[in-house]
């Protein structure tokens, strides 16, 4: 009976622990080849060289402008990847970061598979987990100055985001150090979980292990299969001394309270963190949690003495941590204050070159301007110069035609009262005092005179301002046209305002250009024969100007015409009486629109250059005869209206 039992018991522990496992082999058979499928082989790769190409070029065009814009405007959805990428900070993720993350992954599925396979963790695990947890923290801290480095030595590119990806590398080591401490924190916690559930240990069977030896279970006491026997009765009526009868026992002794094992003191983090909470509240706050961690401690004392290790081990790690966050702060603000110092020079001198650049490009600007405001001005003047000769004109006949009617009004008017006054004074009169008509008579005489010379007067006015009036549309339209025109029909109209006052220098400057061919062909305006000048009459004459005036022959002609070429172009008032200079001064005298200097500096001229210039000359000769004879005629008008006023 008890071999039996005792070798139930041995198959008890040994089915709770070990566990059989058969494999069946069999023979499976070879299964057909597959067809080739060409189609999908070259879709899978043509989106797996897509996808590449995209995401490479969107990691490729952050660090070059040249292939970000080529990207941006060329590549179809290249745009839409960009801002894709943009806004999920694709532009700040660097290689190291990029392996971090995939490493901490990988660690977080190992971790996570793990306990879905094995469970809880033991308190074995928890040291353990503790311990990988302190190597990574501290190996975490190590990275971090490299990792600084790299990001401050993208400063000399991008100072504007220097801060910004400091505080983010910073911000991202810290997150990764209070990972693992939350980690080793719910490690804690599950290690409180497993010593809760060992409080019922003693009502299931320990585990045997498997090489155990069959004599050491054997020799374990292990009850026996058959039914307790009944418990005897208590017989507590016995005197002192005597013995209990046959089925009865004694009642045991009244049992001695144990002494309570003392509760040892679990230390506390929040104290050791205290100076960090302002600036670090998240550490703060795994310090409070590791601290509720301690009172849940308290509240169960079983599992403090496993859990304190931890909890040690924790509270250091945290400590450290604290510290060599702020070394990692101090060593980085040091090191961008370096960074930026040297970013602000480099930067303040490029900022000098471009505003040098943008000066002259702004004087430029200024200078073309200025040419566009000249010319429009000059546009600006014509234009209103002919609507204001217009008005002018408008206006004239209108006064004229009012001092008319004021003129024959007040006539009337003056008659009308003279008659009365005449009337009124001969009725007065009438009875002896007849000898006032002949004074009357005078007066009247007077005002006569007086009303005729005002209107001669008027006249004189009148055929003043039509002679300035045809004296103004003879010099718009010969001297002032745009292009040439004849202007005989004007000159005629002159001609016969003027002949009414038989003024006879005013007759014989009319005459002389009505004796000519120029009203009838008009004359070469002054910007035309600026532009022929400088086109085409100036660069002929510079290419004769060593040909000598006698006996030139046509080697003569090739040497000066050859040698034209090597020279400087003078400009301004040179001195000398040279070819090339007589030109640069008549240039300079036609951009001063002094038509009569430049023709007489080009009538010095003798030999090919006369010849060549011969054309050019009798335009020139025609504009001043015109330009002369109407400065005559505007005189004499000008002298006509002082004399009248």
């Amino acid at each position: 009976m008890y071999r039996a039992s005792r070798q139930l018991n041995l198959n008890a522990v040994r089915g709770a622990v070990r566990v059989s496992r058969r494999h069946l082999a069999t023979e499976t058979p070879s299964a057909p080849k597959k067809k080739p499928r060409i189609v999908r082989r070259i879709f899978w790769a043509t989106a797996t060289l897509t996808g590449t190409f995209y995401v490479g070029s969107a990691f490729l065009s952050f660090n070059n402008q040249a292939y970000y814009d080529f990207f941006n405007e060329r590549v179809p959805l290249g745009q839409a990847m960009l801002e894709y990428a943009e806004a999920h900070s694709w532009d700040t993720l660097t290689l190291e970061k990029a392996i971090d993350g995939a490493a901490d992954a990988v660690r977080e599925t190992h971790r996570f598979v793990m306990e879905k396979v094995n469970g809880s963790s033991s308190m074995d695990s928890v040291k353990a987990s503790a311990h990988e947890a302190k190597e990574a923290t501290l190996k975490t801290i190590e990275s971090s100055k490299e990792r600084v480095k790299d990001v401050t030595s993208r400063l000399k590119t991008e100072v504007e985001k220097g801060e910004a990806k400091v505080e983010a590398s910073v911000k991202h080591q810290t997150d990764q150090l209070i990972k693992g401490v939350s980690e080793l924190v719910k490690e804690a916690e599950s290690a409180l979980g497993t010593s809760d559930s060992l409080k019922d240990a003693t009502a299931t069977p320990k585990p045997v292990p498997d090489n155990t030896d069959p004599s050491q279970i054997a020799s374990s006491p292990a009850p026996e299969p058959s039914s307790p026997p009944l418990p005897p009765q208590v017989y507590e009526g016995l005197p002192v001394e005597f013995q209990p009868p046959p089925g009865y026992k004694s009642p045991p002794p009244p049992k001695v309270p144990e002494p309570r094992k003392p509760i040892p003191e679990i230390p506390l983090v929040a104290p050791s963190v205290l100076d960090l909470a302002s600036s670090e509240p998240i550490i703060s706050h795994l310090a409070n949690t590791i601290d509720n961690l301690t009172y849940f401690l308290k509240a169960n004392p079983d599992a403090a003495p496993r859990v304190t290790p931890v909890l040690e081990t924790a509270k250091s790690d945290l400590t450290a941590l604290a510290e060599r966050i702020e070394k990692a702060k101090e060593e980085e603000r040091v090191s961008l204050e370096a960074k930026m110092d040297e970013q602000t020079r480099e930067y303040t001198l490029k900022l000098l070159e471009v505003e040098m650049e943008a000066q002259d490009r702004l004087d430029n600007q200024e200078d073309e301007f200025r040419k566009m405001f000249d010319m429009r001005q000059s546009q600006l003047i014509q234009q209103y110069r002919g609507k204001l000769e217009e008005e002018l004109k408008t206006q004239t006949d209108l006064i004229n035609e009012r001092l008319k009617k004021e003129v024959i009004a007040q006539g009337v008017e003056l008659q009308r009262r003279w008659i009365r006054e005449i009337k009124m004074r001969v009725e007065e009169e009438r009875g002896g005092r007849l000898a006032k008509i002949d004074e009357l008579s005078a007066q009247l005489k007077r005002i006569e005179r007086v009303a005729l010379d005002n209107s001669e007067y008027l006249d004189e006015n009148i055929r003043i301002h039509a002679l300035w009036s045809a004296i103004r549309t003879l010099s718009f339209s010969a001297l002032g046209a745009p292009v040439r025109k004849p202007f005989r029909e004007e000159l005629r109209v002159v001609r016969h305002i003027s002949a009414a006052r038989d003024d006879p220098v005013v007759a014989a400057a009319l005459e002389t250009l009505e004796t000519s061919e120029v009203p009838d062909v008009g004359v070469e305006p002054l910007a035309d024969l600026a532009t022929w000048y400088t086109s085409s009459v100036q660069p002929k004459v510079s290419a004769v100007a060593l040909v000598p005036d006698q006996d030139a022959g046509l080697l003569s002609h090739l040497a000066s015409n050859l040698l034209s070429g090597f020279r400087f172009k003078r400009t301004g008032l040179v001195e000398g009486k040279d070819v090339l200079s007589v030109l640069a001064r008549a240039e300079y005298y036609l951009n001063e629109k002094d038509l009569d200097s430049a023709a007489r500096e080009l009538n010095q001229l003798t030999g090919t250059a006369k010849t060549l210039l011969h054309d050019w000359l009798e335009a020139a000769r025609r504009r001043l005869e015109v330009e002369q004879a109407l400065e005559v005629v505007q005189t004499q008008a000008t002298l006509a209206s002082l004399l009248i006023v």
